[in-house]
């Protein structure tokens, strides 16, 4: 478990660093840049092996009656959260420049509506499952195509949200009921969208 643990923070660091980048390239006007740059942070997760939530949620689909793995993947994502939550609040401490785009793109999230934000997450889920399945079958480059395409789209990445939303250092939102309904809704939604490729391409006769 404690080195689960550790691969989970690892990964939340790696989101905070791309988060970082990207939230200071918007401050910059050079969105398009920093949504290419982030795409440094899956690299490196898929890279050392290390534990990210999107990329494992949608294997679950291929066992369904596998709890430990679904345990597993339950830890990952709370570790995941809590790093980047923390991480972001550090970020804005030491990156005060990032700290308006943050409060811009986190509070347009909890003014948009929940059904958005699911399909949104889909989206988002179908796309990292895709990235790190490619890289699996041997394909690096689908980190910096898969990655760029969700962060330009605006859909919904749980992981980076959460570091959008420590890194809006202060934000009067950040412990309310409808910041814990937005959260969920995007986890769910990350969830659903990666396991549509493994629900339509399992072989259910063999499982």
């Amino acid at each position: 478990m404690l080195n689960n643990i550790k691969l989970s923070v690892l990964s939340g660091i790696m989101i905070a660093v791309g988060g970082t980048i990207y939230l200071s390239c918007c401050a910059k006007g050079w969105a398009p840049l920093g949504a290419f740059l982030f795409a440094a942070g899956l690299y490196t997760i898929c890279l050392y092996g290390f534990n990210l939530y999107t990329g494992k949620v949608g294997y679950i689909a291929y066992h369904f009656n596998d709890f430990a793995y679904i345990r597993l993947v339950l830890l990952i994502l709370a570790f995941n959260l809590l790093a980047t939550y923390l991480l972001g609040i550090l970020a804005s401490y030491a990156f005060p420049a990032i700290v308006e785009p943050a409060k811009k793109i986190y509070s347009a999230k909890l003014a948009a509506p929940l059904p958005r934000l699911f399909i949104t997450g889909i989206f988002c889920g179908l796309l990292m499952f895709l990235a790190v399945d490619a890289w699996k079958k041997g394909s690096q480059i689908g980190c910096f195509i898969y990655i760029p395409v969700f962060i330009l789209s605006g859909f919904d990445h749980s992981i980076a949200n959460s570091f959008y939303n420590g890194a809006a250092n202060g934000f009067s939102d950040a412990f309310t009921a409808q910041n814990l309904i937005v959260i969920l809704t995007v986890i769910v939604g990350n969830a659903v969208g990666g396991m549509i490729v493994p629900l339509l391409t399992r072989n259910w006769k063999k499982n």
